[in-house]
């Protein structure tokens, strides 16, 4: 934390500066750690050529293109699985001490989670490059253009951000970096899999298929394949959700950001390792 806020400066600016500060810190941090930025870039990969090739062999979709099915799908659950690692990365900050010792520091406590999230967001566009690249490989492509495209992704990123708030409540509950895990990893896979991001739900049982179709992970998916023009079919009848899957990822996303900074920020000032 190199910047020192001077006493003239309002708290807003002494926490932007903070914040700032704390950013950077996770940063540097994450560049001297290979390993994970490997893992991070080489999961999407992973993704692509078991989702695409192995199991998309036996898989149909309307119009018949999986590949672009696929990817715009991929592109929003990459958001999901963000969270999760923020997760653990909290946790861990919580068991080594890390967080104590940030709040001996005069400030903002806002700033470290704030940093956090941010800081997970950048470390995150490598993979999120990685998988561009893979999905043009594949034969994906943005169809309304690069204006759209930059659009789409923006707004993923945006639910991203909002998810990473999430899962560092989930951090700041859990009481080790396993539990973590496990307690992020769940709803993951729940959101992830169930969901149209791999398959057409109108084949699910309809059990299952409100449930995929009413998933905020479906929204986000939909608005992206909307704008990058990658749609196959009309919505679902009656799922406003995904009628209007723009408006509802980024009213999500909001509500998201202003009810779990106030909590986050809250646990984080009660808690000690």
């Amino acid at each position: 934390m190199s910047a020192i806020a001077t006493p003239r400066q309002s708290s807003v600016q002494r926490g932007l500066i903070d914040a700032y500060n704390a950013t950077r810190r996770y940063l540097i941090r994450g560049k001297r750690q290979p390993d994970i930025i490997f893992g991070s870039v080489l999961f999407p990969v992973i993704f692509v050529v078991l989702f695409g090739y192995v199991f998309g062999s036996s898989i149909s979709v309307p119009g018949g293109n999986y590949h672009s099915y696929l990817m715009s799908g991929l592109f929003a659950q990459s958001t999901l699985f963000a969270s999760s690692q923020v997760a653990v990365a909290v946790a861990t900050d919580m068991n080594e001490g890390v967080i104590d010792r940030f709040k001996t520091l005069p400030i903002a406590r806002s700033s470290i989670l704030i940093g956090r999230s941010i800081s997970t967001i950048v470390l995150g566009l490598p993979a999120l490059g990685v998988m561009i690249l893979c999905a043009l490989a594949v034969g994906w492509r943005p169809e309304n253009g690069i204006f759209d495209a930059i659009l789409g992704f923006l707004l993923i990123e945006v639910f991203a951000f909002a998810l990473s708030w999430l899962g560092i409540l989930a951090g700041l509950i859990a009481k080790s970096s396993q539990a973590a895990d496990v307690i992020s990893s769940i709803p993951v896979f729940l959101l992830g899999f169930v969901s149209n991001v791999f398959v057409d739900t109108s084949k699910m049982p309809v059990w299952l298929r409100v449930f995929a179709d009413w998933n905020p992970v479906s929204a986000v998916v939909a608005a992206g394949r909307n704008l990058f023009g990658n749609t196959i079919g009309p919505p679902p009848a009656g799922v406003w959700s995904l009628e209007h899957p723009e408006i509802t990822t980024i009213g999500l996303a909001l509500i998201i950001i202003v009810v779990f900074i106030p909590i986050c920020v809250r646990r984080y000032s009660r808690t000690s390792r």
